[in-house]
């Protein structure tokens, strides 16, 4: 059963954040985060982006509660960035386009899927890409964390 509020509002997988991978699945892990973070451990908590603006992650300036693309959509009411007039010709959008793509991730790909409405078809694509060749268990990718929380493997 795939987990809608794992739809990224900006195009990534939630599934993929270390503090949601954290929050979700291991005591160790989410020390190591809180560690990275300089918070506790029991602050290493989100749901996911549809959940973001009611409990999600606050200890950055940048993303969780504080995302400056959640805010960008906030103020324009919209719920996804291509539903922007600007998505097109946005500089901040394409940095954090080609900064994902180091990761090969493809938001744009990602958000047309949304925007043609197969939500489900996508995040079914994104809980089998994002697993560890080693022990197949769900990855947190982040230029901090580069090998499998679980298993130790080291990732691409």
């Amino acid at each position: 059963m795939t987990n809608k509020n794992l739809v990224g509002r900006c195009g990534l997988y939630c599934g993929i954040c270390p503090i949601y991978r954290a929050y979700k699945d291991s005591r160790v892990f989410q020390e190591k985060v809180a560690k990275r973070h300089g918070c506790l451990p029991k602050e290493v908590r989100c749901d996911g982006c549809q959940t973001v603006s009611l409990h999600g992650w606050s200890h950055e300036r940048d993303w969780g509660k504080n995302c400056k693309i959640l805010k960008c959509l906030n103020s324009r009411k919209l719920k996804f960035c291509s539903e922007c007039f600007e998505y097109n010709a946005c500089q901040k959008f394409d940095e954090f386009a080609k900064m994902n793509s180091k990761f090969g991730i493809d938001v744009r790909r990602n958000l047309q899927m949304i925007k043609d409405e197969k939500i489900q078809d996508w995040l079914l694509e994104q809980e089998q890409k994002w697993r560890c060749p080693s022990c197949g268990n769900p990855i947190a990718v982040s230029s901090d964390f580069k090998n499998c929380h679980w298993c130790g493997h080291k990732l691409r």
